[in-house]
C-alpha cells in the first residue's frame, strides 16, 4: 500500500497542492492531509482512487516508498468519472504555452459531439467555460458533419469537415505529448486508451495536419 510520503512526493512532481489532488480524487483536503501525515489509515478503495489519478498523469509508485514519472505509458480509463478526469488533462494541456503558440496544438478527430455532451453531463459547461478563459487558445476538430449544438462563444474551437472520416477512423485526441482513442460503444462508456508517448503524439499530429489541410471549412449539406 502506498504511504503518505509517496503521495506527497507524487504531488510535488506534478506541482499540485493538496486541494488539487482532493478535487481530482473527489476527497476532502483534510482527508489528503490526514493520510499524508499518518493521522488516518486510508481505506483500500481510497488509495486505489489516488493511485489511479496519479497513473493518468504518468506517475507511478515503486518499492521502498519510491515515486517516479513514467516516460512512455499506457493508461486505460473507463466510465463517466474517468472521462471527466481525462478532460481535466486536456484542459491542463490547453493552458500550456505549446498549445497556445501552436507548436503542439490540441487536435480532435471524428468525435461525436452528442456523445461527448452526454457523458460529460453538467461538467460540459464547466469545461467549456474554463477553455473560453484561455487567451489565444485554438483547438482543431475534424468532423464528419456540423455540430448542431455548437456552444456560443467557443471561438477557440475551429472545425473542418471530412465526411469520409466516419467509416475509417476511430475518435482520437492529440494533446501535449499524449494520444488518446475514445470508444463510446462499450459497456460503461466511454472507454479511453491514453498513451503518453512524444513520438506517437508527434506522428498522429502530423497525420492530423495532412487531413486538416485536405478538409473543407464548410460543413457538408
Amino acid at each position: 500500500m502506498i504511504t503518505g510520503r509517496q503521495i506527497r512526493a507524487a504531488r510535488a512532481l506534478l506541482e499540485w497542492d493538496a486541494e488539487d489532488l482532493a478535487e481530482k480524487a473527489e476527497l476532502s483536503r483534510d482527508t489528503i492531509f490526514n493520510i499524508e501525515n499518518g493521522k488516518v489509515q486510508a481505506r483500500e478503495t481510497t488509495t486505489e482512487r489516488i493511485t489511479k489519478i496519479f497513473a493518468t498523469y504518468d506517475i507511478e509508485f515503486i518499492p521502498d516508498e519510491g515515486v517516479k514519472r513514467k516516460s512512455d505509458s499506457i493508461t486505460k480509463l473507463q466510465g463517466v468519472n474517468d472521462f471527466r478526469s481525462y478532460m481535466d488533462q486536456v484542459y491542463e494541456a490547453a493552458t500550456q504555452l505549446y498549445s497556445i503558440d501552436g507548436t503542439k496544438p490540441i487536435c480532435i478527430c471524428n468525435l461525436d459531439n452528442s456523445l461527448f455532451r452526454k457523458y460529460m453531463g453538467d461538467y460540459h459547461a464547466v469545461h467549456v467555460d474554463r477553455l473560453k478563459k484561455i487567451n489565444g487558445l485554438e483547438i482543431r476538430s475534424l468532423a464528419v458533419e456540423a455540430d448542431k449544438k455548437h456552444v456560443p462563444g467557443a471561438s477557440y474551437l475551429k472545425y473542418r469537415y471530412l465526411p469520409e472520416l466516419k467509416a475509417v477512423i476511430a475518435p482520437f485526441y492529440v494533446f501535449g505529448d499524449k494520444f488518446a482513442i475514445i470508444d463510446f460503444d462499450v459497456p460503461d462508456p466511454p472507454r479511453i486508451l491514453l498513451i503518453h508517448s512524444p513520438a506517437l503524439a508527434h506522428s498522429y499530429r502530423n497525420q492530423f495536419d495532412i487531413m486538416w489541410k485536405n478538409a473543407s471549412d464548410k460543413p457538408p449539406i
